[in-house]
Parts: structure tokens; sequence; C-alpha cells
């Protein structure tokens, strides 16, 4: 297997409680370091995130613009040395398989995957239980994966997004080839690109479900699920996770992100998922389902997850629609 050049960013702000445990991670890896590049595009951290970063090979960049989503390509266009890109944030943990980053470059050497990701997240035994539940659901919001849009293995219905594509299995990855119209919210942690096409498509703002869907649109189709896990560390609050969906939400409603790609949901399927989740059944179903799939004692916090952000995601709807 050929190995490639590799970049890792990391944009940071604030997080002394993380960071360490995710550099620890990366350069545990048995990956020449010659050809990896670790940069941390920092936002103006007052802690001690930088100070803990400096105790590692890495390079570290200051945020002007200080949001996330503009100092990664930031970062990649003026400093990004690796014919591969790796976005991994700091709460971000690598497992413990020293090979992990081989077997993520791996799909690249078939020149028409242009990006490769995990096919599932991980958690540990310790792990909080907002950790834990987002990775026993394929992603951070369980509405999203009633739609679809989940881009990591959901345990109530072991798939790992519901948007029509086919699979290849190759052993240690799957080959992904997407329709144009329809791409899940993918791109996120644990996320490789080629960096040749990184210029060839809208990327500051680097929002990822829209950066993978206008390349996925030039006809760049074909991508890999990778079988192995990565361990996206949340905190245990309940409040914080709600609190973090009413952020994004709002950062929409506001036109502060551009939202120019809504999955190909029509209203019908709003409105039917909608119904159906309101009632609490299909929750507690999956929930059920869930746990005989993967028990874990978590799951009961799946309808109230659910019947929460429904309510949260009604309210904005009908505000815009006052709106409107």
């Amino acid at each position: 297997m050929k190995l490639r050049s590799l970049t890792i960013v990391i944009p940071t702000y604030n997080e002394e409680k993380n960071i360490r445990n995710c550099l620890n991670s990366i350069f545990a890896q048995d990956y020449p370091k010659k050809l990896l590049q670790v940069i941390l595009i920092d936002g103006g951290s007052t802690d001690k995130t930088i100070e803990i970063a400096k105790k590692f090979e890495v390079e570290v960049m200051h945020n002007k613009f200080k949001v996330e989503e503009r100092g990664r390509p930031y970062a990649i266009k003026t400093r990004a040395r690796g014919e591969i890109i790796g976005s991994i944030d700091a709460d971000n943990i690598i497992p413990e398989n020293k090979d992990w980053l081989k077997k993520m470059i791996m799909p690249f050497n078939d020149k028409e995957i242009f990006a490769a990701d995990t096919l599932y997240y991980s958690y540990r035994k310790n792990d909080s239980l907002i950790t834990k539940y987002n990775a026993l659901i394929g992603g951070d919001d369980p509405i999203a994966t009633y739609f679809g849009i989940n881009d990591r293995l959901c345990f109530f219905n072991n798939k790992w997004t519901g948007m029509p594509h086919k699979e290849i299995d190759k052993g240690d990855y799957i080959e992904i080839n997407f329709r144009k119209d329809k791409i899940p919210a993918i791109g996120s942690n644990g996320f490789f690109f080629r960096k040749n096409i990184f210029d060839k498509v809208p990327n500051d703002p680097f929002i990822h479900p829209l950066f993978v869907h206008d390349i996925v649109s030039m006809g760049h189709t074909k991508m890999a699920k990778v079988k192995q896990g990565l361990i996206h560390v949340q905190d245990g609050s309940i409040k914080t996770f709600f609190r973090k969906k009413l952020r994004r939400i709002k950062r929409r409603y506001s036109k502060e992100i551009n939202w120019r790609y809504n999955y190909d949901i029509n209203k019908k399927e709003v409105l039917k998922t909608t119904l159906y989740l309101g009632t609490i059944a299909l929750p507690i179903k999956d929930m059920i389902l869930g746990f005989q799939n993967k028990p874990e004692w978590v799951w009961l916090f799946h309808p109230i997850a659910t019947f929460g952000l429904l309510f949260i995601y009604a309210y904005y709807a009908i505000l815009g629609l006052k709106k409107e």
C-alpha cells in the first residue's frame, strides 16, 4: 500500500480539556512522521490549549477569522503540504489501533475516490451519556437520522445513511457511489479528502455537507467508508446537547450560514415524519431495537432527544412561516 503525505487540520478555541488526548491519539499512530503534518488553527484561546499543543510536533496558526468554518480553509490554503487533508476536531480521539491512519489513507490508492471517512463512531466504557448516544444513532441529531441524512452507522436501523447510493465491499472499506441529488450530511469528524479537489468548489466558509455536495455535483461521486470508528467526545450535559442544536438552528434561521442544499427532502416527507415522530411510538420502538442491537442504558434518552428536538424544530419552522 502506498502511503501518502497527509495534513491534519484541527480548529481550536479553549480546548485544553480535549487537545492533549486528541494529539496523543494522532501521534501514537504508526504513520511515517515525514509524511504527517498536523496544523492547529486557533481562534484566540485564553486557556492552556496552545501551551499543551506546543508539546507536540504541531504547527500552530492564528485563526484571524475566529470562526472554525473560515479557519480550516485558511489553514489548508496557506500551510497544508499534504496530498490528503484530514479533518479532525479537538474533541476527536483516534481509537488505539496503531494502523488507523493507514487504513483511512488506503482507499486513495483508487484514483477515483475523492474522500474517505469512518463507517461509525466509537465510544469507550466510561464516556458520557451524550458521547455514547450520538455514537449509537450515527450522528448528533436523531431527527436527521429519521430523515436518512446521517453519515455514520445507526444502531437502531443498522444503516449508515438513508440516502440512495451504491455500495461495493472492498474488504477494509466500502466503496460508495452517490447520486448527485442525494448526499447525506457528510464530511465532518474523521473526514479525509484529496487536496487537489479542494479549490475546485466553494470552500470558504467550509460547511462540510455543502463542500461534499458541490464535489459530487461536479461528477466526483465515489468515496470510501472505512470499517473503523472515531471517538467524538461530547459534554455529558443534556442541556448542552439541546443548546448546540438550538445554536445551529439559529445560525441558519438568521442566515449566518447560507444553507443552499436541503438534502432533497420534500414537504410531504417532512410532514409524514413529523406526525409519526410526534406520536412517540416510533422513537420508543427504535429505543427498544437499538437496545437489542447494542445494549446500552443510554437508549433511554432516545425518546427524550427526539421529541425535544422535534419541538424545537417545529417552533422555528412556524417562525419561518410567519416571517414569510
